[in-house]
């Protein structure tokens, strides 16, 4: 008489646990991405990486584009995602 029942727990237990496992992998964080004006602060011709400054104080380092130089300024999408922001497609300002 306890077989059945302890099979039957067993395997509901078993069903609950794998659909919680689910439920919680489907709650990913979505990154958000806005456009923002850099300008260039430095560039280390070693490592290829350029210093970022956004016009609201925030400084981030990307590798190098092709014709940059200190002090112009590039357009960039800033993308708003764990553990913090980065910025990414960077192309010349016009």
């Amino acid at each position: 008489m306890r077989r059945p029942c302890i099979a039957t727990t067993r395997m509901t237990g078993a069903l609950v646990f794998g659909l919680m496992t689910l439920s919680l992998a489907q709650t990913e964080i979505v990154p958000v991405s806005r456009g923002v004006v850099a300008t260039i602060t430095a560039i280390n011709a070693k490592t290829s990486m350029a210093t970022l400054t956004t016009e609201h104080g925030e400084v981030f380092e990307v590798w190098k584009g092709w014709r940059w130089k200190v002090g112009n300024k590039v357009e960039c999408d800033r993308i708003e995602a764990p553990p913090r922001p980065r910025l990414q497609d960077c192309k010349p300002w016009q």
